[in-house]
């Protein structure tokens, strides 16, 4: 125990340092935010085949269909319309910008339901 007798107030010297409870209480929200920030990586086993890519691609560009396009480059899907496939690359419009996007780093794709909201 520490002596706290030399300050001149009571509650400070009859404090009592809660020790590991304070601790254990920083490991359970540490641990808890870990867990929310799980979602935050990449499923690499929904990894469509190229060919079914391809396909869906196409389709998308041809009827020009709205697609959320997962990819390694990062966490969140992109939103957009392909506006172009070349070879191995489409140029996808997402957010006002025009992106090159490797078929390779492709993940997923899904056709994207716009709402009034959207």
């Amino acid at each position: 125990m520490i002596d706290r007798s030399y300050l001149p107030f009571k509650s400070a010297r009859k404090y009592v340092d809660r020790g590991m409870a304070k601790w254990i209480g920083f490991f359970i929200s540490e641990h808890r935010t870990a867990l929310e920030a799980e979602d935050e990586t990449i499923d690499y086993s929904k990894k469509m085949s190229e060919e079914d890519l391809r396909l869906l691609l196409g389709q998308a560009y041809i009827n020009f269909l709205d697609l959320k396009l997962y990819t390694d480059l990062r966490k969140d899907p992109f939103v957009g319309r392909v506006q172009e496939i070349y070879k191995d690359t489409i140029y996808f419009r997402s957010e006002g910008n025009v992106q090159a996007i490797n078929l390779s780093s492709i993940i997923h794709l899904e056709l994207f339901q716009r709402t009034n909201s959207d």
